[in-house]
């Protein structure tokens, strides 16, 4: 996978895999909290499928709820590659729509685009799992960063 850059105002967006022996990592970095799920949710898209043709997208929206943000981001990454899996389809975008600390956690909403596997769509690799392994949400200079691994 290559990086991506980006760029929304100051702070750089990005994303790139990273060596690991037993599963495949990924680091992202963005402005903010909710980019960075976005960002995230690329890198992951990016992993298990060639997706840069995918014509037809299908939205599905989410909801997933958390205490706190390493473990939202577990939470969304999970749910994006549950519902790859149960529709057997590629998971081609993620938007958020909105994400907030309420008094019980945090809160994500948002919607993903799959697409069927085709001659435009095919798969890499089969990720099955985010895990706790190493995850990492932290604010980073000016912006935010991420780092997360998946079982393969």
């Amino acid at each position: 996978m290559d990086a991506s850059p980006g760029q929304v105002g100051g702070t750089p967006r990005w994303h790139a895999a990273v060596a690991h022996t037993a599963d495949v990592g990924v680091r992202a970095t963005a402005p903010d909290p909710r980019a960075l799920l976005e960002e995230a949710a690329a890198a992951l898209a990016e992993l298990s499928a060639d997706v840069s043709q995918a014509k037809r997208r299908r939205p599905e929206a989410i909801e997933v709820r958390a205490d706190d943000l390493p473990a939202l981001t577990f939470a969304w990454l999970n749910e994006l590659i549950g519902l790859a899996d149960a529709r057997g389809e590629a998971l081609v975008e993620a938007r958020m729509e909105d994400l907030e600390s309420t008094p019980d956690g945090w809160l994500a909403r948002g919607t993903a685009g799959f697409a069927a596997y085709d001659a435009d769509v095919r798969p890499r690799l089969q990720v099955k799992a985010a895990t706790f392994h190493r995850l990492k949400v932290a604010r980073e200079g000016e912006g935010w960063a991420l780092e997360a691994y998946f079982d393969v």
